[in-house]
């Protein structure tokens, strides 16, 4: 191999196979290892851990902090797919069509407002609708004029929302002064067990989504039916927050007085809908106008 010249090496021959007593190798894998090892020395910053085109944590999931009278901050509980607001509707009329940690997992972990907000305008605009439906119908057969009542929707606004968002904060503060604590488990109550404010406006709003298909039905002029509504509606969404929020009601000392105050206030919402806007001739305030025959009508 000494006397061999590099370039006789390089060069492409043909050798028969009765001359191949003279053959030579380049050791391509020893070079790219030296050179590998030298390169490697001299650069000592250099970690296996690191792949090309890789962006630190901290880049990919920026720290925003904006305070709360600003939209930025809101514009997280309005990051939401609608397969998460189906689901959590779905959740709200029907818990056992998801795991018992749906709450822990999903709304407090991630809670939304925009679920509620279009939940609580539809649910206006439900009631205004299906109440002038149901004031017509108990004025078809009277000699008035009936009219279309558009106060209907500030009056069913202001009960929702005063529903949606005095309710709730008024559980929040409730069970954050009269939570017991556990000893050894102190954390794991205030952390997981605990809801925070945003996810009882969340959880709140879906709950009154079943009075949205239950306002169409308040339409039929059958007392004994609208009162089977009312029962209905009341009590599957107070039994669903009881659901969902029952490891936090334990933690309190007036475990029972909560969970009464949530099925009477939900009673209490849904009587007032139907008796208000939808049950017996004063169900609704519509000015009635007598009919007078006109002149045209009248004999001579």
């Amino acid at each position: 191999m000494s006397n061999v010249h590099t370039g006789e090496l390089l060069n492409f021959q043909d050798y028969s196979p009765e001359h191949n007593e003279r053959t030579a190798r380049i050791d391509v894998e020893a070079v790219h290892t030296n050179q590998y090892n030298n390169s490697n020395i001299s650069n000592q910053n250099y970690s296996f851990d690191e792949t090309p085109g890789a962006v630190p944590e901290a880049e990919t999931q920026p720290q925003s902090n904006h305070n709360f009278w600003t939209i930025e901050y809101y514009q997280k509980y309005f990051d939401v797919q609608t397969s998460e607001v189906v689901e959590r509707i779905i959740s709200s009329v029907l818990p056992q069509k998801v795991s018992r940690n749906y709450f822990d997992e999903k709304i407090k972990g991630k809670p939304d407002l925009y679920g509620p907000i279009w939940i609580s305008l539809t649910l206006i605009f439900t009631i205004a609708v299906s109440g002038n439906i149901a004031s017509y119908l108990q004025n078809v057969n009277k000699a008035v004029h009936w009219r279309y009542d558009f106060h209907l929707v500030s009056y069913a606004a202001t009960a929702i929302v005063c529903y949606v968002w005095l309710v709730p904060l008024a559980l929040w503060g409730v069970l954050k002064w009269t939570t017991l604590p556990d000893g050894q488990d102190e954390i794991e109550t205030q952390t997981s067990n605990s809801p925070t404010m945003i996810s009882l406006f969340c959880l709140y709003g879906y709950s009154l989504s079943i009075y949205i298909p239950v306002a169409i039905f308040w339409t039929i002029q059958i007392s004994w039916l609208q009162w089977l509504f009312v029962l209905m509606a009341a009590f599957v969404s107070g039994a669903v927050l009881i659901f969902w929020l029952l490891p936090a009601l334990k933690k309190s000392k007036y475990f029972y007085i909560l969970v009464g105050s949530i099925l009477a206030f939900h009673f209490l919402l849904a009587t007032g809908f139907m008796l208000y806007f939808f049950h017996g001739p004063n169900a609704v305030s519509a000015p009635g106008v007598p009919v007078t025959p006109s002149v045209a009508t009248i004999a001579p």
